[in-house]
């Protein structure tokens, strides 16, 4: 009965070309970047500076312009919007195999960040005018799925390629990924709604007045569920920037736990995706997230409270994909709330907005985390973490929620 429900989703064929799309675009994302990493590191032999600004062009443009971006995703037809965007980030793909210096290389990314800006919230909008309701939570978490596998899988066969090519060639397989997003949007483009473009250009000089920050504000529960968002986010960046550190610190002799515990914390968001992937119905996504904040924040206690003296070194194993669940209990639950309380008309702009503070975590977590890490010490800096976490995830559970639809919320598998 299950696999009919699913094959009913893929039925819906701008889902399924959308899903394509996507899956093909994270993982040309994934082999690119590792790409990036090992021409400057190795290739390039770029000092420290240059390796530091590497997030930061990944991450300024969406800061900058993603409120924008938002705009016009709920103003303009999104297939055109993510076709364009597509097509532009093949161009700046295909400029950056031709670059041989770091400046240049960095320039070039940053100009392709400005174009992929505008993919997201047109993305995330077309689905919420696609999907059915009751399918949002399994059109949301079979995306993350493909995402979290190409972030497995993205790296390992960037790293397998770099065996017996280079990684401008992995350059090459990104801008491949590329020409099948923009084949698959380009047979989406042609069947697009224009009843919707329409209804949606007739709105635009009313839309144009609101924000996506006014939006949130507004709304108790998207305004609740950003702040936790955002704070595990936070924590996710500062942990994941330094946790190499931690384990050198009290592994020295261990360097392969990295990988173990990387992959355990991976293992555990996918076991997420899939059990929430198959669940007919679910009781209070809120407090689902908020005991996703519990048991991020537990497990990053337990690895934060390490020792070897006592402990096996694969207790921290254990910890690892409980933690990993925590954190994909918060993705994706989130991405379903606010499609579900978010109007259709306005959800570009409130995925403008979320994607601005996205981005400016991404950027500052990593930088904060090396500072405090410097001056405290790893696992002080992941103990006073876990405990920040625990205690707002335990608050979160406890406060009322004054939406009725949170009570039950009806989930097609």
């Amino acid at each position: 009965m299950k696999v009919l429900k699913k094959e009913k989703l893929f039925a819906n064929s701008s889902y399924k070309k959308l899903f394509i799309s996507s899956t093909a675009a994270s993982f040309g994302d994934l082999f690119d970047m590792f790409a990036v990493m090992t021409l400057f590191t190795y290739v390039w032999h770029a000092n420290s500076l240059w390796i530091t600004l590497i997030p930061v062009a990944y991450a300024l443009p969406s800061i900058l312009l993603s409120q924008a971006a938002g705009n016009l995703a709920d103003r303009y037809d999104k297939v055109q919007l993510m076709f364009l965007s597509e097509l532009v980030r093949l161009l700046f793909t295909c400029l950056l195999f031709f670059t041989d210096e770091p400046l240049l290389a960095l320039g070039v990314l940053t100009l392709r960040s400005m174009s992929s800006v505008m993919k997201v919230p047109a993305q995330l909008a077309y689905v919420r005018e696609v999907v059915k309701e009751d399918q949002l939570l399994q059109a949301s978490t079979l995306q993350n799925i493909m995402f979290q596998i190409a972030k497995v899988v993205g790296p390992f066969l960037g790293a397998a390629a770099l065996t017996f090519t280079t990684p401008k060639a992995c350059i090459l397989a990104n801008a491949a990924a590329c020409v099948i997003s923009i084949g698959v949007l380009f047979s989406l483009k042609k069947s697009g709604n224009k009843t919707q473009r329409q209804a949606a250009r007739a709105h635009q000089s009313k839309e144009s007045l609101s924000k996506g920050w006014k939006i949130v504000f507004q709304h108790s529960i998207l305004l609740r569920v950003v702040i936790l968002f955002h704070l595990s986010y936070f924590v996710v960046m500062l942990v994941d920037a330094q946790i190499s550190i931690f384990l050198r610190d009290v592994l020295p002799h261990h360097p392969e736990m990295l990988g173990w515990l990387l992959s355990g914390i991976g293992l555990g968001a996918l076991a997420t995706g899939v059990y929430l992937n198959r669940k007919k119905q679910v009781h209070h996504p809120f407090r689902l997230l908020s005991l996703g904040l519990l048991l991020f924040g537990g497990a990053l206690f337990f690895i934060s409270c390490f020792n070897l003296a006592v402990m096996s070194r694969f207790f921290i194993l254990i910890a690892a994909p409980i933690g990993g669940a925590g954190v994909g209990l918060n993705l994706l639950l989130f991405n379903y709330i606010v499609q579900t309380y978010s109007d259709k008309k306005h959800l570009g702009k409130v995925y403008g907005f979320i994607n601005t503070l996205t981005s400016a975590v991404l950027l500052t977590a990593p930088l904060l985390g090396g500072m405090v890490v410097k001056l405290a010490g790893a696992q002080t800096t992941f103990l006073t973490a876990a405990i920040i976490i625990v205690s707002v995830g335990f608050v979160s559970m406890l406060m009322p929620l004054r939406d009725k639809r949170e009570r039950n919320v009806q989930i097609d598998a």
